[in-house]
């Protein structure tokens, strides 16, 4: 009867002693990161600077600055950074207008034109006092058709 009763809490103490490792092992490595909320402040002990991270929405309009509805020829959107020359591109098919998590800094968008359309790449300096109430960036680009 002791040992089923010994048995039976053994996995309970390798699984106690395998999350106390874990958790010990991590307090190092996050003591100084915070969660990254979208246009937030992140502190990050490593190399001890603020870095911030905003979420974009590309949107489109006409020559007249009219809204784009329904579907384009466009074959999707990217994002240069103009510092650093790193492409970004957005999420899934999905949210192909959105942008998560682009680090703070000043970004070229535009388009992958269709074939007989495009639109024009705007340069846009991301700041925390853009942020919609949605929590996003909207960029807007100027869409044309020969």
């Amino acid at each position: 009867m002791r040992k089923a009763i010994f048995l039976s809490f053994l996995p309970l103490l390798f699984l106690l002693q395998s999350y106390a490792t874990s958790t010990s092992g991590r307090n190092d490595e996050i003591s100084g990161t915070h969660c990254t909320v979208p246009g937030k402040s992140i502190n990050s002990a490593a190399n001890n600077k603020i870095l911030t991270e905003f979420n974009v929405r590309i949107t489109l309009v006409d020559i007249y600055g009219a809204p784009v509805t329904g579907g384009t020829g466009l074959r999707g959107y990217w994002a240069k950074n103009v510092a650093t020359g790193v492409y970004y591109y957005p999420g899934g098919q999905e949210d192909e207008d959105k942008f998560d998590n682009l680090p703070a800094g000043t970004y070229t968008f535009g388009a992958y034109p269709g074939n007989w359309e495009g639109a024009v790449s705007s340069t846009v300096t991301l700041s925390s006092d853009a942020v919609g109430p949605d929590g996003y960036i909207v960029v807007t680009l100027t869409y044309w058709v020969e």
